[in-house]
Parts: C-alpha cells; structure tokens; sequence
C-alpha cells in the first residue's frame, strides 16, 4: 500500500512541476519540490527493484521445493512397488 501512495505522490508532484508556467528559475521552491520528486522516484524504484527481486526468489525456492516434493514422491512409488512385489511373490 505505501508503493501505490508513493507512486501518487511522484504522479501528482510531477504533474505539480511540470504543467505550465514552471521553470526552473521561476520559483525558488520548485527546485525543492524537483529534487524531492527525484528522490521519491529514486526510492519507488529501489522499492520495485526489490519487490522484484524477493519474487524471484520466492518463486526459484518454490520450484525447489516442488522438485524435492516430486522426488520424494517417486520414492515412494518405488517403495510401494517394491513392499507390492514382495507380496506377490509370497
């Protein structure tokens, strides 16, 4: 929820700066209120970049944990074949 606040704050602030009449010498605040939106960008950004990379993860440890599950699986089966053949030969 905090991203999705912080990407309207950079889409509004930025819609502040740069509608008309806002140069850069105009207003003294306003190099202010830039350097802030760049510093909110910065920050969205570092934020996705890690939302990102914790998915990756998370997704690349899922798919080890399903492979170690379908291994395990397969033993199993191998198991149960093996107990099934004892007991017809018995």
């Amino acid at each position: 929820m905090k991203l999705i606040a912080l990407a309207a704050v950079i889409l509004i602030a930025g819609c502040a700066t740069s509608g008309p009449g806002a140069d850069a010498g105009a207003d003294p605040k306003l190099d202010e209120y830039k350097a802030e939106i760049g510093r909110l960008k910065a920050r969205l950004a570092a934020e996705v970049a890690e939302r990102q990379r914790i998915a990756r993860a998370a997704s690349r440890r899922e798919e080890a944990l399903r492979r170690q599950l379908d291994a395990m699986k397969s033993i199993e089966r191998g198991i149960l074949e093996r107990d099934d053949r004892r007991t017809e030969t018995r």
